[in-house]
């Protein structure tokens, strides 16, 4: 019982090997192969990006060929996501470009649409906004209260 056994978890590991190297190999593209992205925007004349490229604004009404592969697509400039970053915590400027960006991957000869939602960003940026003001008057108000106390 315990040689069959044995000879039983020998073959399973053997053919889930073999399998799982022809699940994974890799086949190289050719140099031409060329793939398409869609981009559909709930906004109009936002600047749209590829790989920090920008492509053009919304509406875009052509598929835009592309090289298959993973690619990002935004509708934010490369500039202003590095501002984030440098003023912004992790966790919040991941918030903000969970929204706001999509990596896709793009197969050889296929197209991919991706969907870009603008207003849920919009409303983020004015609660911060609003959020700013609420602080800065809060701040403001203890402030002359100090001063007014202390005379």
């Amino acid at each position: 019982m315990d040689q069959r056994l044995r000879l039983l978890l020998a073959v399973l590991i053997t053919s889930t090997t073999v399998f799982s190297q022809k699940d994974t190999t890799l086949v190289p593209q050719p140099e031409d192969a060329i793939a398409f992205l869609s981009v559909s925007c709930d906004s109009s004349a936002l600047d749209i990006f590829v790989d920090d490229i920008l492509i053009g604004q919304t509406p875009i009404d052509e598929p835009i060929p592309i090289k298959p592969g993973i690619h990002t697509v935004t509708y934010l400039s490369p500039q202003f996501v590095s501002l984030l970053r440098e003023y912004y915590g992790p966790e919040e400027v991941e918030s903000i470009l969970e929204k706001s960006l999509h990596r896709v991957y793009v197969a050889p000869g296929k197209s991919v649409t991706v969907n870009l939602w603008w207003k849920p960003y919009e409303k983020y940026l004015v609660a911060q906004k609003r959020w700013g003001w609420i602080k800065m008057a809060v701040g403001l108000t203890v402030a002359s209260m100090l001063l007014v106390l202390n005379i």
